[in-house]
C-alpha cells in the first residue's frame, strides 16, 4: 500500500516539474545564450557610468534571469560602467553618473519564476504609480544639471505607472497597446524604406557603419513628445492605441511615435513607448529584440547611449 502511494505521490511530482518546464520553455525571458558582439567598444579607456534602476518593482531587470541582462551585457561590453540600483532614488544617488536607465517600472510587484508569472496578490496595481512625487523632482532637477534619462515604458499598465515621470519632460504616454491595422505589428518596422525613422544622431550615428535603417518594436505604447523634441520612432496616421477602460480596450488615435529624444536643461532625454526593442528575448522558443533577424536594434541601443553619454 505504501509503496503504491509511493508510486503516485512520484508521479504526481514527475508531472508537476513536467508542466513547469514546458511553461518555462515557453515564456518570455531573456534570452540568456545571447552574445553582444561589440568589435570596437567605444568606451576603451573612459568608462561612463550607467545606473539601471530596479527599485519600482520593474518587470525589467538586469540581473540573472532579468529580462534585461543581454542590455546590461552589451552596454558593458562597450565600455560602460554598468550599476545595478535596487532602492528607491535619493538625494546624491546618482553622484559620478551620466546615464539614468528606467524600464518598465511599475507600481506593484509581479512575482516571477523563470519568466512565469506567479499567483501572489499585491495591495498596489501594476500601474499604480512608481515614482513618488519627490521621486519625480529629484529626477528631473538631475536632468536639468546636466544627467540624462532612458526611461522606457512598455504597454499596459507600464504606460500609467511611469506617466508621472514621463509628463515632467512633457513627454505624453498613451497608456494601452498600438498597433497598425492591416499591418504586422509585432514586430512593427520602422525604417528608412517606410519613412518611418526620424532625422536625429541617433539613427546617423557616427557614420555609414553606426548608421540605424531598420528598427523593430513588439507591441507597445504610443507617445507624443513636447514641442522641439525630436521623433526616432514614427508611427502612422492609421495607428490605433488600444486603452484599458475597466474591463475592456477602447481603441482611439495612437500618438506619433514610439521613440521621442530632447535636450532638457543641460541634460539629455530619450522616452521609448516599447521595451522588447532594447534588449534579447524569446517566447514560445522563438527570439525577439536584438536577437531577431533583420533589424538593426543592437546598433540602436548602442546609439541611443552614446547620445545620452554623449559620444554623438
Amino acid at each position: 500500500m505504501k509503496n503504491a502511494a509511493l508510486v503516485i505521490v512520484s508521479s504526481l511530482v514527475l508531472a508537476l516539474l513536467l508542466a513547469v518546464a514546458v511553461a518555462v520553455s515557453r515564456a518570455q525571458r531573456a534570452d540568456f545564450g545571447w552574445k553582444p558582439a561589440v568589435v570596437k567598444p567605444a568606451f576603451a579607456s573612459v568608462h561612463p557610468r550607467v545606473v539601471f534602476d530596479e527599485g519600482h518593482c520593474n518587470a525589467s531587470t538586469a540581473g540573472l534571469g532579468g529580462r534585461y541582462l543581454p542590455f546590461g551585457r552589451l552596454l558593458r561590453a562597450d565600455g560602460y560602467d554598468f550599476r545595478r540600483r535596487g532602492r528607491a532614488f535619493a538625494a546624491g544617488c546618482f553622484d559620478g553618473a551620466q546615464v539614468l536607465v528606467i524600464a518598465n517600472a511599475a507600481g506593484a510587484p509581479k512575482p516571477q519564476f523563470m519568466g512565469v508569472n506567479l499567483p501572489v496578490r499585491t495591495s498596489r496595481e501594476r500601474g499604480d504609480p512608481a515614482f513618488t512625487p519627490e521621486e519625480v523632482t529629484l529626477v528631473r532637477k538631475w536632468v536639468e544639471g546636466g544627467g540624462s534619462l532612458l526611461l522606457i515604458a512598455d504597454h499596459a499598465p507600464m504606460g500609467a505607472a511611469s506617466e508621472a515621470l514621463s509628463a515632467a519632460f512633457g513627454v505624453k504616454m498613451n497608456k494601452g497597446f498600438v498597433e497598425v491595422p492591416d499591418e504586422l505589428s509585432d514586430p512593427l518596422l520602422f525604417s528608412r524604406g517606410n519613412g518611418r525613422l526620424g532625422d536625429h544622431p541617433i539613427l546617423s550615428g557616427e557614420g555609414p557603419e553606426t548608421a540605424v535603417r531598420r528598427v523593430m518594436t513588439f507591441t507597445g505604447q504610443s507617445l507624443e513628445g513636447p514641442a522641439g523634441s525630436s521623433v526616432l520612432l514614427r508611427l502612422p496616421e492609421s495607428a490605433i492605441e488600444y486603452v484599458p477602460a475597466g474591463s475592456e480596450l477602447r481603441p482611439q488615435p495612437a500618438g506619433e511615435a514610439q521613440g521621442v529624444a530632447l535636450e532638457w536643461g543641460r541634460g539629455r532625454v530619450v522616452v521609448l513607448g516599447e521595451a522588447g526593442m532594447l534588449t534579447a528575448q524569446v517566447a514560445e522558443g522563438k527570439p525577439f529584440g536584438m536577437n531577431l533577424a533583420g533589424n538593426d536594434n543592437r546598433q540602436f541601443a548602442l546609439n541611443v547611449m552614446h547620445w545620452l553619454s554623449r559620444r554623438l
